[in-house]
C-alpha cells in the first residue's frame, strides 16, 4: 500500500470485501506501507466516484465515506481506518531503504515481529502489499521487495488460531490469471497454509484476495461477496484452485 492510493477503486473493492469478511471478527490490518512513488500514475483510478449510479450500491456507506475522503484530498491510510470499525492497524513503513542492503532481511524480520505481536488477539489478519505475493526473481535485499509479501513473511506472521487474507495484484505471468492463481495456491499449500479460496476482483486492474486457513463462515461470506458484485468479483474455492495443479 502507498498513501497516494487512498480512495482509488482498489480501496473501494478491498474495503468492501474486508467489511463483509470481518463482520463480528477481530480484524488486524497490516497496510504494508511503502514510500509514495511519483514515476507513474498508478492508483489514480477514482473516476468511479463520479459514477454513483454504477458503483454506490455495492456498499453505499463506504462509497460515501470514500467520496468525502476524496473531496477533502486526504491521502493517508489513517483516513481509511474508521471504515473498518474495531480493527487494529499496523501502519509502520516497511524497512526497504535500510543501508547496507544486507541488513534489510533482519530489519524486515523485526518489523514483522512487531506486527505479529500487535495482532496476537486477532482472529483475522489482512496483509496489503503493493504488488502482492513476491515473484521468484525478487530478493529480500532489494528495495522493491517492500512492495511484496514473501511466503516466508506469511510464515513468520502465521498463528494457528488466525485466518489470513492476502492481497495480490495479478501479473503478466505466463498462462494467464487463472493459472497464476493456481500456481500461487500451490505454493501456499506447500508452505503449510490451507488455501480456503481466492476472491478475484476485475474492476480496472485484476487483483486477488487469498483466504488462508479460513473457516466455513469466511467462505460463505466470500460467496455472498460474489453474489453482490456479480461478475466484478468472482470466488474460487480452494478445491477449484487446486484441482488442476
Amino acid at each position: 500500500m502507498q498513501n497516494r492510493y487512498v480512495g482509488d477503486i482498489g480501496d473501494y473493492v478491498k474495503l468492501a470485501i474486508l467489511r463483509r469478511l470481518a463482520s463480528g471478527k477481530r480484524l488486524g490490518v497490516a497496510w504494508w506501507l511503502f514510500p509514495d512513488e511519483s514515476h507513474n500514475n498508478d492508483g489514480g483510478h477514482r473516476e468511479y466516484l463520479d459514477r454513483p449510479d454504477e458503483w454506490r450500491h455495492f456498499d453505499p456507506s463506504l462509497f460515501e465515506a470514500l467520496l468525502k475522503i476524496h473531496k477533502e484530498h486526504k491521502r493517508d491510510v489513517r483516513a481509511l481506518e474508521p471504515l473498518l470499525p474495531n480493527a487494529v492497524f499496523a501502519r509502520n513503513r516497511i524497512p526497504c531503504e535500510v543501508r547496507p542492503f544486507a541488513r534489510r532481511p533482519d530489519e524486515r524480520k523485526s518489523w514483522l515481529q512487531v506486527i505479529k505481536d500487535k495482532f496476537k488477539n486477532r482472529d483475522l489478519v489482512f496483509l496489503d502489499p503493493d504488488n502482492g505475493i513476491a515473484s521468484e526473481r525478487l530478493t529480500l535485499t532489494q528495495r522493491r521487495a517492500g512492495k511484496s509479501v514473501f511466503v516466508c513473511d506469511m510464515k513468520e506472521l502465521k498463528r494457528s488460531e488466525q485466518a489470513m487474507v492476502v492481497y495480490h495484484h495479478q501479473s503478466m505471468r505466463k498462462g494467464g490469471h487463472k493459472a497464476e492463481l493456481r500456481y500461487l495456491a500451490g505454493q501456499l499449500e506447500e508452505a503449510g497454509f490451507r488455501v480456503s479460496g481466492a476472491l478475484r476482483a476485475k474492476p480496472w486492474s485484476p487483483r486477488a484476495f487469498f483466504i488462508l486457513d479460513g473457516d466455513e463462515e469466511l467462505c460463505r461470506r466470500a460467496c455472498e461477496i460474489e453474489q453482490i458484485w456479480k461478475d466484478m468479483i468472482l470466488w474460487y474455492s480452494g478445491a477449484n484452485l487446486l484441482e488442476e495443479i
